[in-house]
């Protein structure tokens, strides 16, 4: 069947790829098909052929899953930022389990018993952070669409186009509410926004005014940080930021971070606080962490502690030296500090590092020492252990590793042994990533004994995994 030259087709969907597409044959070739869920006969449109598998989008759902629930987002299936709402949260926690067993399986070559996936009981309104683009170059949902500026996020594959978002459903109300503040702000007849002054970033000219928004919360106290990514330094800012201050009183604190450059990352090196006290205190298992502007924490607090305990019970019980690597803000490493004589955390971003120190200092915990350094380097030479003897740091008898998404250096992955700890445990966001990095480790005298999936991201087809390894 064709439509507009373009190949259409009948599909039956039969299961779920990691990344949120379902997975489809056509003559035994197989199609990853985007909007299908396992169950669903659907008439997908043919995007791509390639030699081992092809590429297709649904056009029409013929007759739906069992699976298949209805989406509380209209911006389903344009926005790229929730893949599976319309598939069953049960089914969901099925699949990312299955992720990882076949991550492991296919490409570590690893059998281990893999757990059931610790799901979150909030599947909707759980992120304690969300970060929007400005733009005057909106994405037009439908033909016709009269949008004219937009706060959002990316369409996808789309970093020149934004899409104007009325509510993010992963966001709670309170945060919504700052962001349709915003949305009115930046409207073409905007009172406020000619009152002002204030102008929307334009990347092509690399003129403007409003970059980014970005809104955190804490879970404990309520509080809410509200940040703004500008070009330059202005002084329509504190106009804004006290008639913020007058119409949602229950934003905690305001600040302004400045990026000259190019680079659409919702970062900068000035920033400047307009009110409040310029961070917010989230608590995890009983500690206390301030999180400012440019801070890193879990996204997910609720299932943050979920996923810290499966990474403490991963220790087996105290310990006296542990390295906790890519320790970040400091945050796992502060939750597991009372099962250990000793621990040191490794980070690069300097910044961190003082985020981690000041935590530290916060809970009063005197056992952690946190240090900034390019792991790496410490893993050239062949020779670890007398890098780290260097710093004055002792021998780890177990290591904790939560690297990014793109995993370990090949490097570190195979010089992990030489520091002769009993035990590791990797957390990862990339099941991916972490098999990769499993099947060196254990070459070179490592055995998995469990693996622990987390949900951080309930609705999305992201899963965490906590993996623990035993030496031979």
């Amino acid at each position: 069947m064709k439509e507009h030259d373009e190949e259409v087709v009948d599909l039956k969907i039969e299961g779920a790829a990691f990344e949120g597409k379902g997975i489809a044959r056509l003559d035994g070739y197989v199609v990853f098909v985007s909007g299908g869920v396992p169950g669903d006969l659907v008439r997908a449109r043919i995007l791509k052929r390639k030699r081992d598998y092809g590429e297709a989008k649904v056009v029409e759902v013929i007759q739906p899953s069992p699976l298949r629930v209805v989406p509380p987002c209209k911006y389903f299936g344009t926005c790229g930022g929730c893949r599976w709402q319309h598939l069953d949260y049960g089914e969901q926690l099925r699949f990312k389990r299955q992720h990882v067993v076949d991550a492991l399986e296919r490409t570590a070559g690893i059998n281990v018993d893999v757990a059931e996936a610790i799901g979150a009981e909030d599947i909707y309104g759980y992120r304690n952070k969300i970060e929007m683009t400005f733009s005057e170059n909106p994405f037009r949902i439908y033909e016709g669409d009269p949008v004219k500026v937009a706060l959002g996020f990316h369409a996808p594959g789309r970093f020149d186009k934004t899409i104007d978002i009325e509510q993010c459903h992963l966001a709670d109300e309170k945060t919504n509410a700052v962001v349709d503040w915003f949305r009115k702000l930046i409207a073409p007849d905007s009172e406020l926004r000619r009152s002002l002054g204030v102008s929307i970033y334009d990347s092509r000219m690399h003129s403007g005014l409003l970059r980014f928004l970005t809104i955190r919360r804490s879970f404990a106290t309520g509080g809410l940080l509200v940040n703004l990514v500008l070009l330059n330094e202005d002084g329509s800012i504190g106009n804004l930021a006290a008639k913020l201050h007058g119409d949602l009183p229950f934003v905690s604190t305001f600040a302004s971070i400045i990026n000259r450059a190019r680079a659409q990352v919702a970062t900068g090196d000035l920033w400047k606080i307009h009110f409040g006290a310029g961070f917010i205190t989230e608590k995890l298992g009983g500690y206390s962490f301030r999180i400012s502007p440019l801070s890193f924490f879990q996204t997910n607090t609720t299932q943050a502690e979920k996923l810290y305990a499966a990474a403490l019970a991963g220790l087996g019980g105290k310990r006296k030296v542990v390295y906790d690597m890519y320790s970040g803000t400091g945050s796992l490493s502060i939750y597991m500090s009372r099962y250990a004589d000793e621990l040191y955390g490794f980070e690069v971003v300097e910044s961190s590092v003082r985020d981690a120190e000041a935590n530290a200092e916060l809970n009063e915990v005197s056992n952690v020492k946190f240090t900034q350094t390019d792991l790496l380097e410490l893993f050239k030479g062949g020779s670890p252990n007398q890098h780290f003897a260097d710093l004055g740091i002792p021998k780890p008898d177990l290591i904790v590793l939560d690297p990014p998404r793109s995993g370990l250096h090949p490097k570190i992955a195979s010089g992990l042994h030489l520091l002769g700890a009993e035990r590791i445990v990797y957390v990862s966001c990339n099941p991916m990533t972490q098999a990769r990095d499993i099947k060196e480790i254990a070459s070179h005298g490592y055995r998995v004994i469990s693996s622990q999936p987390v949900d951080m991201f309930p609705q999305t087809y992201h899963i965490e995994n906590v993996l623990v390894m035993e030496s031979l």
